[in-house]
């Protein structure tokens, strides 16, 4: 009895310890492979804890072995958006200025039924209220409503109504293009190189870069050493 308990507390420790290692991205919205490997690391501690005939080290050893390849798949998504795209998957544009892109739902195996449930629980009603709908990496679908329908703020009081620029999209990060989004915003990759000439860096500078319809960005330089 002393010797299981033991195990577990050490099992206990070394999970607490991995999903540390792994990052906070384990504790919110899991993109495919990270689920996958918390739901194996699950189902791995789970047999030293209750079968004492096992070595503990070799119970551990599995465990350490999908975090350390964690570690390294998401360091190599983080250098090459082709692997990212290919193991996470890209943002798909599902509603665009009220209009609903039937090819993704398609592609997505969504209904309309799915969707607009996925538009009620961000208090979202008529499909015409929405300016536009990304279905994100982690299975979540973001909604930027039009200008009428957003939450007051301090400018809305002012007598002359804000101006619509559209939802802000990340179009350069970590040195690269993010097509979809450019498409979206109205900028291609000259407009880029253009910015990237008025702010005096290359696209390796560059660790985010975001921009509306209107044409007004936001660019954030890598710090040197990173």
């Amino acid at each position: 009895m002393a010797v299981t308990a033991i195990r577990t507390i050490i099992i206990y420790a070394v999970l607490i310890a991995a999903m540390r290692i792994m990052g906070r991205r384990q504790l919110g919205e899991l993109q495919p492979i990270e689920l996958v490997v918390t739901l194996l690391i699950s189902d791995l501690a789970s047999v030293p804890m209750q079968d004492s005939a096992i070595p503990l080290f070799s119970g551990l050893i599995p465990i350490l072995v999908l975090v350390a390849a964690e570690i390294l798949l998401s360091a190599w998504m983080l250098k090459s958006r082709t692997f990212s795209s290919l193991v996470s998957g890209t943002p798909l544009v599902l509603v665009h200025e009220g209009q609903v892109n039937q090819a993704v739902l398609r592609k997505l195996r969504m209904s309309v039924e799915d969707l607009c449930e996925c538009l009620r629980k961000q208090n979202v009603f008529d499909l015409r209220d929405v300016q536009t709908a990304i279905a994100e990496t982690n299975g979540t679908v973001t909604v930027y409503p039009v200008a009428a329908q957003r939450p007051v703020v301090l400018q809305d009081l002012e007598k002359t109504p804000p101006a619509d620029h559209g939802m802000p999209l990340v179009v350069l990060a970590d040195g690269k293009a993010c097509d979809w989004a450019m498409q979206l915003c109205g900028v291609n990759n000259s407009w880029i190189e253009h910015i990237l000439r008025k702010e005096q860096c290359t696209r390796q500078d560059v660790m985010i870069l975001t921009v509306n319809r209107s044409k007004d960005y936001y660019l954030v330089r890598r710090e040197r050493g990173i």
